[in-house]
């Protein structure tokens, strides 16, 4: 990107900001921004000023998904302080385990009978959003590889539960990133994370019907696919090469209206298993589609 640099006055040199930029950083007549001198080049920031957001609710309900749900959407939404009111020392003992489990950097910081205040005491930064949108990937690997072991029938495997924790405290902390640093292509990014974490939902159940069935699987040939189809994703989000997502294209109709429909037409009680496997599948090919969104707006210049 080039712009020519124009003369004002006897010795002012002025230069017109990218617009795609501007309109990005909400940047309006009179406001001021940083600039940083580095050898021969300039650094711009937009000067940020920091809004502590506040919200409260009320808990009327005893549901541990309802109650981690609002709490974590406040989390994602940026939100710095959380006032909850709630009925009794139960309702107040899932609060403290869906931060143990699902929040990076919040804490309780009061506690009175009937309420808490939930805060921020480590804030999000931008710099650390590609590792730890890496450690999901790697996360979500990790428990492809514990549901195969488990489906082997092999002893000694990892707590999946525990995988689970690790990506749903990462993916909130992303999205609590994305919300907050209103990063670039932030609504391809945010809809690449949610269906990356269908896929990984879909695992998580596979795993929870495994803890009360004791099923004979055979079909690791369709396990085998799934993993091609996920590591070409993790590939294609590492090396940003947009080929390796347009290899799932074609993967995924193989799999899914080739072999699975085969498939369930000869098996029964694997049945259920194939269909997590499958809609595994799905999640993560149509998470595909967001990322090459965001490869090739990387190579989008304005003129």
């Amino acid at each position: 990107m080039k712009r020519k640099i124009v003369k004002q006055g006897a010795a002012t040199l002025m230069v017109s900001l990218p617009s795609k930029w501007a309109r990005r950083v909400n940047l309006k007549k009179g406001d001021e921004i940083n600039i940083e001198e580095s050898d021969d080049s300039l650094l711009l920031s937009k000067e940020r000023t920091e809004i502590k957001k506040q919200t409260s609710f009320d808990l009327t309900t005893y549901s541990e998904s309802s109650i981690r749900a609002a709490l974590w959407n406040a989390y994602r939404a940026g939100c710095d302080s959380i006032i909850i009111n709630f009925v009794d020392e139960n309702q107040y003992a899932i609060i403290k385990d869906t931060i143990k489990n699902y929040i990076v950097g919040f804490d309780v910081t009061k506690k009175e009978k009937n309420s808490c205040v939930v805060e921020s005491i480590t804030e999000p930064a931008e710099a650390q959003f590609d590792v730890i949108f890496r450690k999901i990937l790697y996360n979500i690997s990790l428990l492809i590889d514990i549901t195969e072991a488990r489906l082997q029938n092999k002893s000694g495997v990892e707590d999946y539960k525990d995988v689970v924790f690790k990506i749903h405290q990462y993916d909130n902390f992303c999205r609590r990133v994305i919300t907050k640093r209103n990063l670039p292509d932030a609504q391809l990014l945010w809809t690449f994370l949610t269906l990356l974490i269908h896929g990984q939902r879909e695992l998580y159940h596979l795993n929870r019907f495994l803890d009360k069935s004791s099923v004979r699987f055979k079909n690791f040939q369709f396990l085998t696919h799934l993993r091609k189809i996920f590591n070409l994703l993790h590939e294609g989000y590492v090396t940003q090469d947009k080929k390796k997502l347009e290899r799932i294209h074609e993967l995924e109709k193989k799999i899914i209206y080739n072999e699975l429909y085969k498939l369930i037409q000869k098996n029964q009680k694997e049945n259920v298993i194939l269909y997590h496997l499958a809609a595994a599948v799905r999640n993560f090919y149509l998470s595909g589609s967001p990322l090459i969104g965001i490869l090739l707006s990387e190579g989008i210049s304005s003129k």
